[in-house]
């Protein structure tokens, strides 16, 4: 039995139109994409560039290269130590990055959810510490170190890296949203409060951690100035303090110098790509913006 097509409910109007794009839109979009060719570009160049001879190199004009070879991941990677310095950094940057996580989250939890004098007072004062430059306090702090009997140590780069004024405002907008009444129920529970904190806030906290992990490792990862300072034995040298004698000695050899830094970008790539989805997730929860 065929059925009429006069039976069919009518489509309504807006369901058959094309959505309506604004033309600011368009260039608005537009030049976001070519923006984000332009800094991806050099990025890709430098890929590119490692597995160039260098003759090619210095020659050709081409992006791709004609003949690929390893050559300068080779010599990276068997002149200048680097393998030790990609410990050294991976040791500093880790151990950094826990000690931070522990103390932000613990301190945060205490101004977020404790009542004490002069908690108000301690907070804007703590704050005020990001407004120092380095510069301002970095002789008084070699000094420090020094008579610590860390200098030239690794221990002396990470001593001075456990507490994070970033990481404490971080954890502190977060945990202001955490309910009192969680937390009063597991007091009544009977719960204490070391296990409040490593039971239910820490794992309340995943997402504003892992943001605050990926800030903490690539400032760490890609630090020069303090490690450059504190470390002046070759085997203790870090990958930016390697990166920055390669090009001191090869300064013509770009090729080289573009292999090192795609080994030393690798990691933090790998880092993002596993904690991209945390890194938004907790940035948006703490009511940051970049």
């Amino acid at each position: 039995m065929a059925i009429s097509t006069s039976s069919r409910p009518p489509v309504p109007a807006q369901y058959g139109r094309l959505p309506h794009v604004r033309v600011s839109q368009v260039v608005l979009h537009l030049l976001y994409v070519g923006w984000s060719v332009l800094a991806i570009i050099p990025f890709v160049w430098m890929v590119f560039a490692s597995f160039k001879p260098f003759k090619e190199l210095m020659s050709s004009r081409d992006f791709f290269p004609h003949t690929w070879t390893l050559q300068a991941y080779e010599t990276i990677l068997g002149r200048i130590n680097f393998l030790a310095a990609f410990a050294n950094s991976l040791l500093v940057a880790t151990t950094v990055t826990v000690a931070v996580l522990l103390t932000s989250s613990a301190m945060g939890f205490i101004f977020a959810k404790y009542r004490f004098p002069g908690k108000e007072q301690l907070f804007v004062a703590l704050l005020a510490t990001m407004m120092v430059p380095f510069a301002v306090v970095m002789v008084p702090l070699y000094v420090a170190i020094a008579r610590l009997g860390l200098a030239n140590q690794l221990a002396g780069i990470m001593v001075t890296g456990i507490c994070s004024t970033f990481g404490i405002f971080m954890m502190r907008q977060f945990m202001e949203s955490v309910p009192d009444e969680l937390i009063d129920a597991a007091r009544i529970d009977g719960a204490s409060e070391w296990r409040i904190f490593f039971t239910l806030i820490l794992p309340l906290s995943g997402a504003p951690l892992a943001a605050l992990a990926v800030f903490i490792f690539l400032g760490n990862w890609d630090s020069l100035l303090w490690p450059l300072i504190v470390l002046s034995s070759p085997d203790k040298q870090t990958l930016p303090l390697i990166l920055a004698g390669l090009r001191n000695v090869y300064w013509t050899r770009y090729e080289l110098y573009s292999a090192g830094t795609m080994l030393t970008v690798i990691p933090v790539m790998i880092l993002y790509a596993f904690a991209s989805r945390y890194f938004i997730k907790g940035l948006a929860m703490t009511g940051m913006k970049l």
